[in-house]
């Protein structure tokens, strides 16, 4: 009523100006081909303001919210191992577990999202997210809370690549690529936020413990850490469907619609002085979903799903797939098999430093440490003995070091170019972890471990803008499904790999982490260019 209110005060001051758009619009009816552009100038008429600010805000809290329930996993690992009493292969398994149920939901989330919508399929996988989230801080037992941990990782899994999508969908090609980064930004915002947490409630007294039941620090901090998905799926409901996706399925009128409150909400004229009356996307094949009865649906989801997937490999985009699905592989084998281990590892480093404040030792001189054998019943007496303060003031420092490479993506993404930050974030965050095996201080492995999160974000940066931008617009969900399936195999891989091995001979997976980022970098050289080029 207050918008209908404002066009009318807008219709009396104007009334020559509505005359003259009365008219124009009456002539392009008489011509249908006047106002017909492609979608790229359709979306580019609306502007640039508040609507896109308010979008990128919502996809960055979205993208930090997954962060936060990643991340909070290994945090908490020092303070759950008594509670459910886990080894290191465990504690691997748990970190793998969130890995699983994302592969699983991502193609999942990712093939619905290009069948029915982005932005309603999204809401539904961030509210999975959070309300299994908040059910796993009530589990008592270690397979009940791996089970709930998986099905959180369904919902990360399929908010992930939907994010990416609705949000690119909207943007204009000359802003795609910084409002990518920004979006892509937040997953420091969200390290940092699990962080603060983590310190505000992890080392303290809090919650109640009886002797059947327990809800302690940890598990408090594992509900608050629920809280921003299930806050962001709530504002995400109000928000529009992706008008890209609407032409795409057919219906322009609802697209010219959003288009229309997009333009009004950017330029404070109103929606029906936007300039263009008909849209187009080159190319383009019109899709249809099917209307019958529930089994019929389902066997269409799948057919779809498969047809959307077989897509991605015929011969126009082999080459791009294969390489997309490598890069993936080897980033997040070596991004999350090393940076999830980073709290542990600080925190066996601290404990021993402690003790042992002149020694000089590296990470992987601390093999069969004895604060992983939950089977010493007086290690479990109480948290503040496994979890030593500093070690969570170390984690914050890691998150907070990506800042300076965050803003220089941001600010020359669309300059520099996506491959360019791909190629060096790989070579130097193999190098990074390669040199951690040699580093025999706390200092020293604190400064590297900052750097190897900080180059390495910026690939994750560039590789986010490439997997919306490589692939058309009728397989951008699954193509993203599809090549992040193949780096949550890479994630599960390399926790599996450094939870066997990291009490056994830790330089095996810091040297395959170092070798798959470089190999990985080097394959970036290969893909196809598309910084300022506009969506197909």
């Amino acid at each position: 009523m207050e918008r209908k209110s404002l066009l009318d005060s807008y219709d009396e001051e104007n009334e020559d100006t509505e005359t003259a758009q009365e008219q124009h619009y009456s002539q392009a009816a008489e011509d249908p081909q006047e106002d017909e552009e492609d979608y790229e100038k359709a979306i580019t008429a609306t502007g640039y303001g508040f609507f896109h600010y308010w979008l990128v805000a919502i996809g960055g809290i979205a993208n930090a919210s997954d962060a936060v329930e990643i991340l909070c996993v290994s945090i908490l690992l020092p303070a759950a191992e008594c509670d459910l009493h886990m080894s290191s292969s465990d504690k691997g398994l748990l970190n793998a577990g969130v890995f699983m149920g994302m592969m699983v939901g991502g193609y999942i989330w990712g093939s619905l999202g290009d069948i029915y919508g982005r932005k309603n399929v999204l809401v539904v996988s961030l509210m999975v997210n959070a309300i299994a989230g908040i059910v796993s801080s009530f589990m008592q037992g270690f397979p009940l809370f791996f089970t709930m941990r998986f099905i959180s990782g369904l919902g990360v899994g399929g908010s992930i690549p939907l994010v990416w999508a609705y949000v690119s969908e909207f943007q204009p090609a000359g802003k795609r690529g910084g409002a990518l980064s920004v979006i892509a930004a937040f997953w420091m915002v969200g390290n940092i936020l699990v962080a603060v947490l983590a310190l505000a409630i992890i080392p303290y007294d809090i919650g109640f413990v009886t002797p059947s039941f327990s809800y302690n620090s940890w598990r408090i901090f594992l509900a608050v850490c629920a809280l921003p998905s299930l806050i962001i799926g709530i504002v995400l409901i109000f928000m529009p469907e992706s008008p890209m996706f609407l032409l795409l399925k057919g219906r322009h009128d609802e697209t010219i619609e959003i288009l229309q409150k997009i333009y009004e909400q950017n330029t404070k004229n109103p929606a029906r002085s936007y300039p263009i009356r008909k849209v187009t996307i080159a190319n383009m094949k019109v899709q249809t979903t099917s209307s019958g009865n529930a089994w019929n649906t389902l066997k269409d989801i799948c057919v779809q799903s498969w047809r959307q997937s077989n897509a991605l490999f015929s011969r126009s985009l082999l080459r791009t797939t294969m390489l997309m699905l490598f890069i993936n592989f080897a980033i997040q084998f070596g991004y999350y098999g090393l940076w999830l281990w980073f709290p542990e590892l600080f925190n066996r480093l601290q404990i021993y430093y402690n003790d042992h404040p002149d020694a000089k030792v590296s990470v992987c001189d601390l093999t069969n440490f004895e604060g992983n054998q939950t089977s010493e019943v007086s290690h479990c007496n109480s948290e503040e003995d496994i979890v030593d303060p500093q070690a969570l003031v170390n984690t914050l420092i890691t998150a907070v070091a990506p800042l300076p490479s965050n803003l220089w993506t941001i600010f020359y993404m669309d300059r520099l170019g996506r491959k360019f930050f791909l190629v060096l974030s790989m070579v130097l965050s193999g190098g990074s972890a390669f040199g951690i095996y040699f580093v025999k201080s706390a200092t020293d492995n604190l400064i590297l471990s900052c750097v190897f999160g900080a180059v390495s974000t910026m690939g994750f940066n560039a590789l986010d803008c490439l997997g919306a931008e490589l692939f058309p617009t009728h397989l951008r969900s699954t193509a993203l499904a599809v090549t992040l399936l193949a780096a949550r195999i890479g994630a599960i891989a390399g926790n599996l790999v450094f939870g066997s091995l990291i009490d056994v001979y830790c330089a095996i997976p810091m040297f395959m982490v170092a070798c798959l980022l470089i190999a990985g970098g080097i394959l970036g050289l290969l893909l196809p260019n598309t910084t300022r080029v506009a969506l197909t």
